[in-house]
């Protein structure tokens, strides 16, 4: 079947709506997210069994905490992370013997026994195929100058890594996640809830419920990046963008563009891409080039330590390329469904654009007739007058 032959009922559809439903498409689903989470809890379990004096502190990580997860391609598995903090000092204990103290806890259960692998900051545990994901468990100390802060251990290079995880997502993400962009009064868009977290535990913070990943704007921007990001770096894994360098400059990009107003939601995602390598700093000479994303809440951190002129030459190339799909598609907007869907599906594939269109089309009815769809004040919100039949970028509710 053709894609310019579906049938879609009256309704105006934005093309990020589309996209929303490819990547939920993407996550780890409610079966998957609930098995993860009975891992989780499982390891946690095993790791409070350490020697209580060492106060050990458990929390996810990550994408995970984030709500960016995004399946990886070619048959690969969800990289979840969880941190297992111990109260003791760096500066007494090195890397190795940290690190060890985890890896000997978690084999002394004979089922991680088996499963543990090392891994330069983390002990990943590789559950069988089906499972669909690995479990990485990076060991943490305080940081002894700083008390907000941790370290982690480098193995490779017999260090302390300074390391702020928990502030990152609910400090810097989060925060500007719940900023929503503010689009022109003309204009009416469908709400988009922020994710929200449950509170850590004294000894184990659970997992977010499966229930709270219902995108942000940022949230969904993040995971779209990332896929294109998969698929274009396939071939080159070496000089792909790590995610946490992708998540920090995006944010950075939505926070400088929130307090302007935009037509639409498209428009407003279309510049946040653009803006992308202003949140890159290059110092030195060319051909001696040093580029750094620094960690926004800890100055120690730098995402782009390890890369070089080729990392950078790369970089500019994929953004290059995504950001002239993301206007092709802004400029297909008026020129009928037909020109729209197929535009999707250079960037996203036929048959994702085709599945997903199939099945935003029943929902955009069911939510409209439940008069669920609502704006307020010209942004993005919960409350306010009935939104038409039209759906776009965020969550449906």
């Amino acid at each position: 079947m053709n894609i310019t032959e579906l049938k879609y009922r009256s309704v105006a559809i934005n093309p990020l709506a589309v996209i929303d439903r490819i990547i939920a498409d993407l996550e780890l689903s409610q079966t998957q997210y609930e098995d993860a989470t009975e891992s989780y809890n499982a390891v946690a379990d095993v790791l409070k069994k350490i020697n209580p004096e060492l106060r050990p502190s458990i929390f996810p990580q990550g994408s995970m905490r984030l709500g960016t997860t995004v399946r990886p391609i070619q048959g690969e598995r969800f990289d979840l992370d969880m941190v297992c903090w111990l109260f003791v000092s760096g500066k007494i204990h090195t890397p190795d013997q940290v690190f060890n103290h985890v890896w000997d806890t978690l084999g002394q259960n004979e089922t991680y026994r088996q499963m543990r692998v090392k891994k330069n900051r983390c002990i990943r545990l590789e559950y069988a195929p089906d499972r669909k994901f690995y479990l990485d468990v990076t060991p943490a100390v305080p940081d002894w100058a700083q008390t907000d802060l941790l370290y982690v251990p480098d193995r490779e290079r017999k260090k302390w890594c300074s390391s702020h995880p928990k502030a990152f997502c609910d400090d810097f993400f989060k925060k500007a996640a719940e900023t929503l962009p503010t689009i022109r009064p003309d204009v009416l868009i469908a709400n988009a809830r922020s994710a929200t977290f449950l509170n850590a535990s004294a000894y184990v913070e659970p997992m977010p419920e499966f229930g709270a990943f219902e995108k942000t704007p940022l949230q969904r921007i993040v995971q779209m990046l990332k896929r294109d990001r998969d698929v274009y770096f396939q071939e080159d894994t070496a000089h792909r963008p790590s995610s946490i360098l992708l998540t920090t400059i995006i944010t950075q990009s939505y926070s400088s563009l929130i307090n302007q107003s935009f037509r639409d939601l498209l428009e407003f995602v279309v510049r946040v891409v653009e803006k992308l390598p202003e949140f890159i700093f290059v110092t030195g000479e060319p051909g001696a080039r040093k580029f750094h994303v620094i960690n926004p809440v800890n100055s120690q951190e730098d995402f782009a330590e390890g890369w070089n002129e080729q990392h950078y030459k790369r970089f500019r190339i994929w953004h290059g390329r995504v950001t002239a799909s993301l206007q092709s598609l802004q400029k297909s907007k008026g020129l009928g469904q037909d020109v729209m869907f197929n535009r999707l599906s250079e960037s996203f594939g036929k048959d994702n654009v085709v599945r997903a269109a199939k099945a935003f089309g029943a929902d955009t009815s069911a939510l409209h007739e439940a008069s669920k769809l609502r704006i307020a004040g010209g942004a993005v919100g919960s409350v306010g007058a009935v939104v038409p039949k039209t759906i776009y970028f965020g969550s449906e509710k």
